[in-house]
């Protein structure tokens, strides 16, 4: 084994790692538009919070959930946890905190 063959398997890690993340424009527009309605359903569970209408932003908190769930990307995971967390600040009467995490949330798009 010679001296330069970790240097290759970083080199072809990286090379595959860059065309894995090269996507195609069709995609990243669709992806983009996903969010967009992502989005606004996170905008509906806030407001639907701030009436104090938790069994409704629950019902919305899972639709977002679903959308996500479609589409798995490496961004929708993340988000996916971050709306089960507010699931469960919801739950458990932490409006507050619901709505801050699902702000931050929105924010990361």
């Amino acid at each position: 084994m010679s001296k330069s063959t970790p240097i290759l398997a970083m080199v072809a890690a990286f090379a595959a790692a860059s065309a894995q993340a090269s996507t195609d424009p069709d995609e990243l527009a669709r992806r983009a538009e996903r969010r967009v309605a992502v989005n606004e359903q996170l905008r509906a569970v806030q407001v639907e919070l701030y009436c104090d209408h938790q069994d409704s932003a629950i019902h919305l908190i899972r639709d977002a959930r679903r959308q996500l769930l479609a589409h798995r990307d490496a961004d929708s995971v993340q988000d996916v946890r971050q709306l089960d967390k507010a699931s469960w600040q919801v739950r458990h009467g932490d409006t507050v905190a619901a709505i801050a995490t699902l702000e931050a949330t929105r924010r990361e798009a």
